[in-house]
């Protein structure tokens, strides 16, 4: 048993289990975060190939770029989820209150961009099925 300021830690406590813990959840948001990076560069190939696709064949349906665009949109939709749940376990990490603060406005400007791609998307699907 170590002793520091008067106080004991019992080997084994909750304090010598923080850095462990912090350290597995950095890796588990740097791993959250490529995983979103991997999804936006995925979805945006693939609607770069459709979109050259619907070019290079020359159709006059509308129909074909918008499911090119209603696939990235629901890539980039994705992986904003993703991101938005890797700033949580990052400030749960080490919260301050700059940094709750920092959290709460990237999170509303994030909800604000998943309404509207989900808007997107859904206005698109709609538009297809009608077709």
């Amino acid at each position: 048993m170590s002793t520091e300021n008067g106080v004991e830690a019992v080997e084994g406590s909750a304090e010598s289990l923080e850095p462990v813990l912090d350290v597995i959840l950095h890796y588990v948001t740097l791993g959250i975060e490529v995983a979103a990076a991997i999804i936006i560069a995925i979805s945006v190939a693939v609607a770069f190939i459709g979109y050259i696709r619907t070019m290079s064949r020359r159709q006059k349906e509308v129909s074909k770029g918008e499911v090119v665009r209603f696939r990235l949109a629901g890539g980039l939709l994705l992986a904003l989820d993703l991101v938005v749940g890797s700033d949580i376990i990052m400030t749960i990490l080490d919260p301050s209150a700059e940094d709750l603060i920092r959290l709460s406005v990237i999170v509303a400007i994030r909800i604000i961009l998943g309404w509207s791609l989900s808007k997107e998307i859904s206005g698109h699907s709609e538009d297809i099925l009608r077709k």
